[in-house]
């Protein structure tokens, strides 16, 4: 679902399979909610990792995106519901201000 650029043009390219024709995601996201201890606020994790093998030493880290990130590619918002101002921790980060 992530574009790559190729002599100045964006391309999605998806394998096919089978006799319907069914596209192979090229990445998968998740995005994970907690609700803090005392119900006072939410932490936030968003991943986009990509199809394919990877290395054991990479760590999960690595995969993290911006919220944002993850609603342009996928083309919905998510969490909609849930205020910036009550998102405590974003990706680990206290008070993100790349969010908004």
């Amino acid at each position: 679902y992530l574009p790559t650029v190729a002599n100045g043009e964006k391309f999605i390219k998806m394998q096919l399979i089978g006799n319907s024709n069914v596209t192979v995601p090229t990445h998968f996201f998740k995005v994970l909610l907690v609700t803090e201890r005392g119900g006072n606020g939410y932490q936030m994790e968003c991943y986009v990792m990509p199809n394919e093998p990877i290395r054991d030493d990479l760590p999960i880290t690595s995969f993290l995106v911006p919220k944002t990130a993850i609603e342009k590619g996928a083309g919905f918002l998510v969490f909609e519901f849930v205020a910036d101002s009550q998102l405590r921790k974003v990706n680990g980060i206290t008070n993100p201000d790349f969010i908004r």
